[in-house]
């Protein structure tokens, strides 16, 4: 195994596969809309962050069942103080920033 470096087709968020990644596809089958496979390297990245709190379950399932542990979280914010990808945070967020409730 190479390392823990970043697979550089991730698209840029809190999740993100490694260099560790083996190409066995579970990340894919548990959540086939957030990540795609990088044949020349034979690793699947995450091709999406995820876009709203199913994906975002999804992906944490991929995550903590990795036979290798290749997916990653950074802990990233999108700025209101919740993590990316959680739309729901994130809609609460924004509306407690317009005065509501």
């Amino acid at each position: 195994m190479a390392g823990q470096a970043k697979l550089p087709n991730n698209t840029p968020g809190k999740y993100y596969t490694v260099d560790e990644c083996d190409g066995c596809a579970y990340c894919a089958s548990v959540a086939p809309e957030n990540f795609d496979f990088d044949k020349p390297s034979n690793t699947y990245y995450v091709a999406r962050q995820p876009a709203n709190p199913q994906e975002m379950e999804l992906v944490n399932e991929a995550m903590e069942d990795c036979p290798i542990d290749a997916i990653r979280n950074d802990g990233a914010t999108n700025g209101n103080g919740a993590a990316a990808g959680d739309a729901t945070a994130a809609a609460k967020s924004d509306l407690a920033a317009a005065g509501g409730k």
